[in-house]
């Protein structure tokens, strides 16, 4: 599993001020090829607690150079704590696909919002959770590049 400047807490993600404030930052990671094997697992960063999901923006470089892509991902809420590599049960970490599922931006590059209502769904939780993006379906030819993830939320 690769994980952010976020995900570690070497970037803090930012709180709301109040009740209603809202608030964003975006998540970036370099990857290369070996991290974009099939149902790897990238964790980006921190849905802050007491906070409630209203937007996220997926950005993506062309991360499958073939002519006929199939470079998928979803992207959702992670199992275990932020930062951690296993959950406390020493099992892996699992994520789901609440924000975005199968999406398609790394296939020649480009940006992606969330693709189903569950996105907006997302409880506010008394915890720290963690977001992520998991490959779905594998690039027929993978390359490295970048990819980042902006979550818009509010207290």
């Amino acid at each position: 599993m690769k994980q952010t400047e976020h995900a570690l807490g070497i970037r803090i993600a930012p709180t709301p001020d109040g009740a209603d404030d809202t608030t964003s930052y975006r998540a970036y990671i370099n990857l290369a090829v070996a991290d974009l094997a099939l149902n790897n697992i990238i964790e980006m960063g921190p849905l802050p607690a007491g906070t409630e999901l209203v937007d996220a923006i997926l950005d993506s470089d062309d991360l499958d150079g073939n002519g006929a892509p199939t470079l998928t991902f979803d992207v959702g809420v992670m199992s275990g704590n932020v930062g951690d590599l296993t959950n406390p049960d020493g099992s892996a970490r699992t994520i789901d696909a609440s924000i975005m599922s199968g999406v398609n931006v790394a296939q020649t590059g480009g940006v992606a919002r969330p693709t189903l209502a569950s996105a907006f769904r997302i409880t506010r939780s008394p915890v720290d959770r963690s977001i992520g993006l998991k490959v779905r379906a594998a690039g027929a030819t993978p390359q490295a590049g970048t990819i980042g993830l902006t979550l818009i939320y509010r207290g």
